[in-house]
């Protein structure tokens, strides 16, 4: 993930917290005008506490991962927590099968 692409997720959970940059820039010490250029992937370099606490401030965390790291039923049962058990919006479905399509 690129900075321009944590940029748009820090933007969309700013959003879903109904939080202005002014009120993350009061949270997080990060100025208002550094936080507009970070979500609109102006920004050439952000540092690591900054991101962090602007993270913080909109309840993201960061998680550093081996590359190539595949989702894992780990990952899944944490999502789940995280949403309080509620369903993550994603389901696979099967198409159901007719009575008389199953041979006997």
């Amino acid at each position: 993930m690129n900075l321009a692409e944590l940029g748009a997720t820090f933007r969309d959970a700013r959003l879903a917290g109904n939080l202005t940059q002014q009120q993350v820039a009061d949270l997080s010490g990060v100025p208002r005008s550094r936080i507009s250029l970070f979500e609109s992937g102006m920004l050439a370099e952000l540092g690591a506490v900054k991101m962090l606490s602007l993270f913080d401030a909109v309840g993201l965390e960061l998680l550093a991962r081996r590359r190539g790291h595949r989702r894992t039923l780990d990952d899944v049962l944490h999502e789940r927590e995280e949403s309080g058990g509620a369903p993550t919006g994603r389901r696979r479905v099967r198409p159901r099968r007719n009575t008389s399509d199953r041979q006997s």
